[in-house]
């Protein structure tokens, strides 16, 4: 039965090529691959085939994420969003964990989208004058000349990894130096970018974000690195930051980009879906499956997921909101130009300050809203994203002999483009996979915390008598959020959170009966692996 064919008929068919539905389809896939594709009785259907009648559903390409930051408990919820392919840009470490992640769902070991894989970024020298950042803590490959730059793109070749990520900290003689090599080994390049400009004409593949063709608009280039810096550090949020933007430049960055074929992903949704007409839509599917016991969501998803609608809802003052207005306006007029003018869009959830997957959805409403087509908003989660990254010969799109992904769903996202949330069904590599929620748990937990996490903390009291209390423990580091957990000696206590770097456990005094030294930690609720460093508290005798 191996070699059976599935056939699909009765749906009406988005192929994701742009060109027109096709109603009434058969799909034909055998050993994985579409084999004939077309209106029925034009198709012949094999005798031995299992049949899937798709009547009234709109079957489309699986889904591409186009930016994606993978995390362990991905899985899931990216097959239950029509995901089967995420491209994940990391940014914690250069991929042992992400490249087990890859070989374990090709290999069918762990449940979850195809894999395409960039290892950490490539960046190079900091130097006094940039501000501290997310970026520095984290770290990226450092290379300081032309041949450290090819070297490294060799090694990630080597290494298997499927394309090249760009930070913003490299100069652009070394960023042509990565892109030659590169595009010599068959390796898209994609990059952050101070000036798209330069990026451009030094050979990238792909620009990502809103910020990085907005910065490029500030023609002052003295005022454009000082706002970037200033959000890097933290001074100033993105929100606000968007709204320095010169449109008046945007055709420039613009006119570059098309003439010389780069994509872009915007990544709005992240910051700016509170802004959306469809904001009540996007939370009601963000607490339909935060809510899905099965799911099993790390607290700290619920926290990142609430935490734009609180920030512009509840805590930006009439000003700022103001001001994230004037940026939620110049993002959509970018994405409305860019698109009009012939720039290939494509799209990407970019979790975390959002929930990986939905993002994906929520992205492509905002696009449409912006003034996108429906139909080239669909290529830029499927087709667009597979070009780019050179992957096209087999993904994103439904056409003979390529592999045979497709997310089924109910409603006409032509009509409203929110519908490709609405999945009911997905086939993966020509077979029909689960995507139901079923706490599911990965086999090999990722070790570094979804969000910040203090490494090292300060604690106080130092010391506390046996069997006294209850005691107030204030424990400080920088990075911590609602869903930390102070542990003393692996045990879970009573925590409160206070601010960005502080928050409180209560010790009972049967915890400390005994005089000892008793070690604290910090651990995010519901990741299984991702802990501080030891802090330690001295119980002393109490007589």
């Amino acid at each position: 039965m191996a070699g059976n064919a599935l056939v699909l008929r009765g749906g009406r068919l988005i192929d994701g090529t742009g060109r027109p539905p096709l109603d009434d389809a058969v799909i034909v896939i055998r050993a994985g691959r579409f084999a004939a594709v077309g209106r029925a009785g034009e198709v012949a259907i094999p005798p031995d085939a299992e049949l899937i009648d798709v009547s009234g559903k709109t079957v489309l390409p699986g889904f591409i994420d186009g930016h994606s930051h993978l995390e362990d408990f991905h899985g899931e919820l990216y097959l239950h969003l029509g995901i089967t392919s995420a491209v994940t840009i990391e940014i914690f470490q250069d991929g042992p964990w992400t490249l087990a992640q890859k070989h374990g769902t090709e290999s069918g070991n762990i449940k979850g989208p195809r894999i395409w894989t960039s290892g950490q970024a490539i960046g190079g020298v900091r130097t006094e004058t940039d501000a501290p950042d997310s970026r520095a803590v984290r770290g990226n490959i450092t290379v300081e000349t032309p041949e450290d730059a090819r070297k490294a793109i060799r090694d990630k070749k080597e290494l298997g990894y499927d394309l090249i990520k760009l930070n913003e900290f490299i100069s652009y003689d070394l960023v042509h130096a990565a892109c030659d090599e590169a595009h010599k080994l068959g390796l898209a390049v994609t990059a952050h970018s101070w000036d798209v400009i330069e990026s451009v004409k030094a050979g990238v593949d792909a620009i990502e974000h809103i910020w990085s063709v907005g910065y490029s608009s500030i023609l002052d280039v003295r005022r454009r690195r000082q706002l970037a810096k200033q959000r890097l550090a933290g001074n100033i949020e993105q929100e606000l930051a968007g709204s320095y933007y010169e449109p008046e430049n945007f055709d420039d960055v613009i006119g570059i980009m098309v003439e010389h074929g780069v994509a872009w992903t915007p990544t709005i949704a992240k910051w700016l879906r509170p802004l959306s007409p469809s904001a009540a839509r996007f939370r009601k599917r963000e607490l339909q499956i935060l809510d899905d016991p099965n799911a099993d969501l790390p607290a700290a998803v619920r926290t990142i997921a609430d935490v734009a609608y609180d920030k512009l809802n509840k805590r930006y003052t009439p000003e700022q909101l103001a001001r994230t207005r004037i940026f939620y306006d110049k993002a959509n007029d970018f994405i409305r130009r860019f698109v009009a003018a012939g720039g290939i869009l494509k799209e990407g959830s970019d979790p975390p300050r959002g929930m990986a997957g939905i993002l994906l959805h929520e992205a492509l409403v905002m696009d449409v809203e912006a003034g996108v087509p429906p139909m080239t908003a669909i290529q830029a989660a499927t087709l667009n994203v597979a070009k780019t990254f050179k992957k096209d010969k087999d993904y994103g799109s439904v056409e003979p002999g390529k592999v045979a992904d497709l997310a089924i769903i109910e409603g006409d996202p032509l009509q409203d483009i929110w519908m490709t949330q609405n999945v009911k069904m997905v086939i993966m590599d020509g077979k029909r996979v689960d995507i139901g929620f079923s706490k599911y748990k990965n086999p090999i937990p990722a070790f570094y915390a979804y969000q910040t996490l203090p490494l090292d903390l300060e604690i106080s009291p130092l010391s506390v008598v046996a069997g006294s209390g209850p005691t107030v423990l204030k424990v400080r580091g920088p990075g911590m959020w609602p869903f930390h957990r102070v542990l003393l000696n692996g045990q879970a206590l009573p925590t409160r959170y206070i601010n960005k770097t502080e928050i409180e456990a209560t010790i009972a005094p049967e915890l400390i009966a005994a005089a000892g030294t008793y070690f604290v930690t910090v651990k995010p609720e519901g990741e299984l692996l991702p802990e501080s460093h030891r802090a330690h508290l001295v119980v002393a005798f109490a007589n």
